[in-house]
């Protein structure tokens, strides 16, 4: 008799594409291990792949999205490390272990090209989960993977932003937040630009003192201004084709830009001007390493923050959790509790130490 196990698939691109299914109970290889899913965490690529925007070519079905966290309660005959009951977390990058990453390396990533995490139970190669943080919940530990891990490596890696420098941010989205989070944390000063009144004043009470509209006009220049006309040490640009020419003007001679994301469009036209007489740095980031990703839970076994959730829903609403997701209302995480059975809200100031 196969053994099956519930999991979630995205059938089709478009607005209904995502049905309940089954899949057959995995059994983890001799270097694997076999993780029951406690809590996943939704992230913009997620929303993306299932309007068919990001990899219209994936075949269907497959099992969406990408960051979870779990109880390991199998482990393959090679495997020493890892032990059942462990807590820990799936590398979305199944293959990038340290250093610069590889072309090859983009062929296993979790929620496209590989199967993803809204399931049950999910094998993952003994070298790609890692320890999930002790203090951090369940919902907590699944926000990490891919939102503080890129903002880890765009602030730190990348722009090697350094203590007493100034950080610009766009939004509260998950990405946003954790580069908020993070580099107050680290030292850094952070600037940020909000499109709403309600979102500036959740920004503001995770300890940013100056936020700007982003409905003003060349908010860029306002960055400018609000930073004695020197300009930001950094820029996490989350916007991509509508933000990137105004952090281009927002950035301090010899600025680092970072582009995470791509919510305001794919297509970018910018001026080489700025971009050559402040001798500028714009480069991109694609999550991290494991070794990267266990760098930065060290950092945040040591922080006092937490992460943001905007709201957690039960595995039978994932329907729903998209919805809020495509809303852009949120603020931080939005999550999926395979343990809980109603949908809940969860004010930023709660998650807060």
């Amino acid at each position: 008799m196969v053994i099956c196990m519930r999991c979630w698939e995205l059938c089709s691109f478009g607005p209904d594409g995502l049905a309940p299914g089954e899949r057959p109970e995995p059994v983890p290889g001799s270097c694997e291990v076999l993780v029951e899913i406690d809590a996943v965490a939704l992230n913009y690529r997620d929303l993306a792949i299932a309007r068919g925007v990001y990899a219209p070519a994936q075949p269907l079905p497959m099992v969406p999205a990408s960051d979870a966290v779990g109880r390991v309660v199998a482990v393959g005959a090679e495997v020493d490390r890892w032990r059942i009951g462990d807590r820990v977390i799936g590398c979305y990058m199944q293959s990038w272990d340290r250093g610069p990453s590889e072309r090859a390396d983009r062929a296993h990533t979790l929620g496209s090209p590989l199967d993803g995490v809204l399931c049950e139970r999910r094998v993952f190669p003994a070298g790609f989960i890692v320890r999930a943080p002790e203090r951090l919940t369940d919902v907590e530990c699944a926000t990490l993977p891919i939102a503080a891990l890129t903002a880890w490596c765009a602030l730190f890696e990348l722009a090697v932003a350094r203590p007493g420098e100034t950080v610009l941010v766009q939004g509260s989205g998950g990405v946003s937040t954790f580069v908020v989070q993070l580099g107050l944390a680290a030292g850094l000063k952070v600037v940020a630009v909000s499109r709403s009144a309600e979102k500036a004043a959740a920004i503001r009470a995770l300890g940013v003192e100056t936020v700007i509209s982003s409905q003003t006009p060349d908010w860029g220049k306002a960055v400018l201004a609000a930073t004695a006309g020197r300009g930001v040490d950094a820029v996490v640009d989350v916007g991509g084709e509508t933000s990137l020419p105004q952090s281009i003007a927002a950035s301090a001679q010899n600025g680092r830009i970072v582009a995470t994301g791509f919510l305001g469009g794919l297509s970018a036209t910018i001026e080489l001007g700025p971009i050559i007489t402040k001798n500028l740095t714009i480069r991109g980031v694609t999550v991290g390493s494991r070794a990267s990703f266990e760098a930065m839970l060290a950092f945040i076994e040591r922080a006092s923050f937490r992460p943001v959730i905007d709201s957690v829903f039960p595995f039978d609403a994932v329907p729903q959790a998209y919805q809020r997701l495509a809303s852009a209302d949120q603020h931080g995480k939005v999550c999926i509790n395979l343990r809980e059975t109603q949908p809940r809200e969860t004010q930023p100031r709660e998650t807060q130490p």
